[in-house]
């Protein structure tokens, strides 16, 4: 018996993904690429934001036709659609053959009738992996859906972790990112995120660790040491955060205001190293003024440190706060304005790759080679940022020294070097 797996959304979802994978192979399933070849497929959804339901009820309709095509095949629904939007007995799931929740993996396992061995693992492959160090989130932000589907923040345990971290390096991984909803809030016995970045740095010193989600508020005590001490430990902050306006992000239920976010921002653009930060922002929030949205603009485009910008408009998502409170007051902004908005913030976003562009032309530097001809850097989180194309085909999976001969905003061009 052959399944066929589709992970969509982010990291947290793929570890999830490769959970469900380990089980099927417990269960003396054989992963299948091709969807027409499976007898299975497990569709692991995103939807924390509309543009996410939307792609996960498309993947869900085509599956269905999938199945109709033959006698005998199953699907597997899983991950955060149903995890925010549980079954109310109104119909449509007739299709469905099993739906579980976010990593869920033991339902699956019980479902097969044959119940995976030990602690629970992931089955994968690739120079990059990722390592889900907790759960769920407890900030509490008006916008987020997050705490309704994945629950409170639960940190995963150290000896999980390390343990996790050796079967990544022996499936092949040449980088691994910690991911959580909120990364910066993991600790143990006084241990910080710094701390257990250090630890895998040192027990795995060949391997790149990225560290991603990143919230002002857990900003990692720490961290810039830690990079200058490690340089496995790539200098690469992903950080969300979200608004640079104090009206907004008090509305947006932050619970910290803009000069927590300059003081990170100053230690980083005052170290010695480049570190790359990538920011994720909303524009278009309801009650966002001209003013505020100035602000934000002005923000992202004032430290050297930024190098991407993840920007999204404001979605209206039924059981936020934000969605009541928006309907109550009226205040939402015009889709027209928050369009306008999101424009200017690419463009700040241009100028932000334009300034790395005359820093990174004619450097050498170190590049993990995701296939024979492309790659990322140590500033770039692969899948989402730049790609870094080589000049001639080289071994996939390897760290190589390259010149970079070309940079134009995401496309880099590099010759290797060794």
């Amino acid at each position: 018996m052959k399944y066929h797996l589709i992970s969509l959304g982010c990291p947290k979802n793929k570890v999830d993904s490769e959970r469900f994978a380990w089980v099927m192979n417990c269960a003396g399933w054989e992963n299948c690429l091709e969807p027409g070849q499976s007898d299975l497929i497990i569709l692991n959804t995103c939807a924390f934001i509309a543009p996410a339901t939307e792609e996960s009820l498309e993947y869900i309709s085509d599956i269905i036709s999938w199945k109709e095509e033959k006698p005998g095949r199953k699907i597997v629904l899983a991950g955060c659609l149903p995890g925010r939007y549980s079954d109310d007995g109104s119909g449509g799931l007739e299709d469905i053959d099993l739906v579980i929740g976010p990593g869920e993996w033991r339902k699956l396992s019980a479902w097969l009738g044959n119940a995976a061995d030990g602690p629970p693992q992931v089955s994968g492959c690739g120079s990059y992996r990722y390592l889900k160090i907790a759960n769920g989130c407890s900030n509490g932000c008006a916008y987020c859906t997050i705490p309704a589907i994945r629950g409170a923040f639960v940190p995963e345990r150290m000896d999980s972790i390390l343990r996790d971290s050796d079967l990544l390096v022996q499936q092949g991984a040449r980088e691994i990112g910690l991911v959580a909803q909120d990364s910066g809030n993991w600790h143990q016995d006084g241990t910080n995120l710094s701390a257990l970045a250090e630890l895998l740095a040192v027990r795995h010193p060949s391997i790149w660790w990225r560290l991603y989600y990143l919230h002002p508020l857990h900003f990692p005590e720490g961290l810039l040491e830690v990079f200058s001490r490690n340089s496995n430990v790539v200098p690469y902050i992903d950080m969300p955060i979200q608004h640079a306006s104090d009206t907004i992000l008090k509305r947006m239920g932050r619970k910290h205001g803009v000069e927590a976010i300059e003081k990170i921002m100053d230690q980083l653009d005052n170290s010695p190293l480049d570190i790359a930060v990538r920011y994720t922002v909303i524009t278009g929030y309801p009650g966002e003024t001209e003013k505020d949205f100035i602000a934000l603009r002005d923000f992202l485009g004032r430290y050297r440190s930024g190098r991407h910008i993840a920007a999204f408009s404001w979605y209206p998502e039924e059981g936020t706060l934000e969605y009541k409170r928006a309907i109550a007051r009226g205040d939402a902004v015009d889709d027209s304005i928050a369009s306008r908005r999101l424009a200017a913030i690419s463009s700040v976003g241009d100028a932000l790759y334009a300034d790395w562009d005359e820093r990174l032309l004619d450097k050498e530097l170190l590049v993990l080679a995701d296939d024979p001809l492309t790659g990322h850097t140590k500033w770039d989180a692969p899948e989402v940022d730049a790609i870094v194309t080589f000049t001639e085909p080289v071994d996939p999976g390897k760290i190589l020294r390259v010149k970079i001969v070309e940079s134009s905003g995401a496309s880099i061009v590099a010759e290797p070097l060794n």
